[in-house]
């Protein structure tokens, strides 16, 4: 089941939010970069493809790479 998630950077003030399976926000909240993660809303309808893009995103911020998983809430709102 997907979650709706609120998120913010270590270095932004900015709030940002998306919709990601369970496994995926524990891999939000482990990484370094991520100040703040909680889940907002249970029960969210999202495509395997927008959770594909999501897992793409988390796997390249792990290697550093945090472009890719900054956009994710401009794409999913």
């Amino acid at each position: 089941m997907p979650f709706k998630i609120q998120y913010k950077f270590q270095d932004e003030a900015e709030i940002r939010y998306c919709v990601v399976s369970y496994e995926q926000y524990r891999n939000f909240c482990a990484l370094p970069i991520i100040q703040e993660c909680k889940i907002i809303k249970g029960n969210q309808t999202t495509t395997k493809k927008n959770l594909d893009e999501i897992q793409k995103a988390l796997d390249m911020a792990y290697q550093k790479d945090t472009s890719h998983i900054r956009n994710l809430s401009e794409n999913s709102l």
